[in-house]
């Protein structure tokens, strides 16, 4: 049940949204079918009832400052004659501030334990046909391979699990599809949001699963297309008395039938961004290492749900709390160690899960291995170790390194697969990352630093030979 509240700013006439607007700024992200265009991504200040899209365009705030208000009160300078006609209105932000008047809202970028959802599945008016019956979409969040349960569970090493999520039965829209579009064939994703959840109002108490916990996200279902992409980011709103930030995906019928892309959007539901290769253009799915860029290049496919997920670069794992350094082995200029790194998928291991590699300049790599084995990893395009470049100034912060000069278009090319005998050298900092050996459940490798020591030091902590 969605609250009605309002505050006297939004009584007000319009000359007073001439000055600023206050709310959360939160993010969408449009993911086109198969890939197909470019990503699409969406600002929104979400205050109550009210959501603004935002062009922000002119703000000149890189994509670190920009993250650093996602999820937070802010406020929002607009130009004194801009006028302000409806919701969908796109308007022209000059800079956007924190509202320091109001306490932090986001939640940390951590994210563990136990994390329900529920899909609600929203029939067009003039749209009858239902894509699938409600037991698929409630097996859909199944703890078995293809269930998203299991998926998450196994991406994130059981520090995540969606225990408790749920879906509810079609409910009718009380617009025609077209009526969700503009001229420009682009969704009204806020009318669309209010709609679909006032049509489950009766059926949903998305404060309590039932078994008393909140529902972290809600994966809208829809039995038509509605423009070019199936969507997902967060949401700032009020439902049955709980205001926080919603987890939300709006999903076309081609998504219904790809694990993969729900995952996919689920995956910016929790707040992750784009992966990439490293060919410097703008289309950011051209990496089949990462769910989060190409999420069904080299999947598995399953009878039922389809192209299924891939897992996720290890520096967005790192970023969520699902691995820390703990696990991994952290180089340094000093370094010259020979690391046994073991493949992605594996549940548990006794070596580092990853290499994390801190430059001069606040970027990171990545080291991990992958392996073609398991329930989402057994199509990728090879065995190898992956180096991701990693810097959270960018659209896409995890880029798959290239030792081809120019890089592949898809990053599915030897270029990118480090094999034994091959070395990675960094041209920032002067690090080099050789592939020894394969071992049993990946590889052996050797880190040197810049300034490295002599005599080569095993992670085990033994000296070589």
């Amino acid at each position: 049940m969605k609250s009605l509240i309002l505050t006297a700013l939004f009584l007000m006439a319009p000359s007073v949204f001439s000055q600023h607007l206050e709310g959360v700024l939160t993010q969408v992200y449009g993911d086109p079918q198969a890939d197909s265009q470019d990503a699409r991504i969406n600002y929104y200040l979400n205050s109550n009832d009210r959501s603004w899209r935002l062009d922000i365009s002119q703000t000149k705030l890189s994509q670190q400052s920009i993250r650093s208000l996602l999820n937070q009160p802010v406020q929002v300078i607009i130009d004194d004659d801009q006028q302000i006609y409806s919701d969908q209105s796109l308007i022209s932000v000059l800079s956007i501030e924190p509202d320091l008047s109001r306490s932090g809202l986001a939640p940390k970028a951590v994210i563990l334990g136990t994390k329900p959802w529920v899909s609600v599945l929203c029939k067009f008016k003039d749209r009858s046909n239902e894509t699938e019956p409600l037991n698929y979409f409630q097996n859909m969040y199944a703890n078995l391979p293809a269930g998203l349960d299991h998926y998450w569970r196994e991406v994130s090493y059981d520090q995540i699990n969606v225990v408790g999520s749920n879906a509810y039965d079609w409910v009718t829209l009380p617009k025609n599809r077209d009526e969700y579009l503009d001229v420009n064939n682009d969704p009204d994703l806020s009318q669309m949001f209010d709609d679909c959840i006032a049509a489950v109002d009766a059926l949903v108490d998305f404060s309590d699963n039932g078994f008393g916990q909140a529902y972290e996200g809600i994966n809208m279902m829809f039995n038509d297309t509605f423009g070019c992409c199936a969507w997902g980011g967060g949401r700032y709103e009020t439902l049955d008395g709980l205001s926080k930030l919603w987890r939300v995906t709006w999903n076309p019928p081609w998504a219904i039938h790809k694990q993969g892309t729900i995952a996919h959007e689920m995956g910016h539901g929790f707040g992750l961004p784009h992966a990439n290769n490293s060919d410097g253009d703008s289309n950011p799915y051209d990496s089949p290492w990462d769910v989060m860029s190409s999420s069904g290049g080299y999947s598995v496919n399953d009878p039922v749900y389809g192209l299924l997920g891939k897992h996720i670069n290890m520096s967005y794992k790192y970023n969520l709390g699902w691995v820390t350094d703990a696990v991994g082995y952290i180089a340094n200029p000093s370094s010259q160690q020979i690391v046994t790194l073991e493949y992605t998928a594996k549940a548990s291991s006794p070596h580092p899960r990853f290499i994390r590699i801190p430059l001069n300049d606040g970027t990171n790599y990545f080291v991990e291995a992958r392996k073609k084995v398991g329930n989402y990893e057994a199509n990728l395009p090879g065995n190898a170790v992956i180096v991701h470049h990693v810097d959270w100034n960018r659209n896409e912060p995890a880029w798959v390194v290239d030792g081809d000069n120019p890089p592949a278009n898809y990053a599915d090319t030897e270029g990118v697969m480090w094999k034994v005998g091959e070395t990675f050298y960094d041209a920032r900092d002067g690090y080099q990352v050789s592939v020894l050996a394969v071992t049993t459940d990946g590889f052996q490798i050797q880190i040197n630093g810049p300034y490295g020591l002599p005599d080569l030091i095993f992670a085990d902590g033994f000296e070589s030979p």
